[in-house]
């Protein structure tokens, strides 16, 4: 979070795709009237509440979560 780690759609997949060393080729839509063209969490007040900030780079966390879900495949089911 925050704005030190913000990532893109189009950049996730671009990480995904040389992660698993494959094309992806992701559906595109137009944009609908809700969609937010960019979105950056604030972690301010859990930083000046909890003392907490982000310690792990948004590269790193999704490799991480690749490898966590990687590890973990039982609870997802089939």
């Amino acid at each position: 979070g925050g704005p030190g780690n913000v990532l893109s759609l189009n950049e996730l997949v671009a990480k995904l795709e040389a992660r698993f060393e494959r094309k992806l080729n992701p559906p595109h839509a137009d944009w609908r009237p809700g969609d937010q063209r960019v979105f950056v969490a604030d972690t301010r007040l859990a930083e000046r509440v909890l003392g907490w900030s982000p310690r792990v780079s948004i590269h790193e966390g999704v490799d991480r979560l690749i490898d966590w879900v990687r590890d973990n495949s039982s609870l997802f089911g089939s």
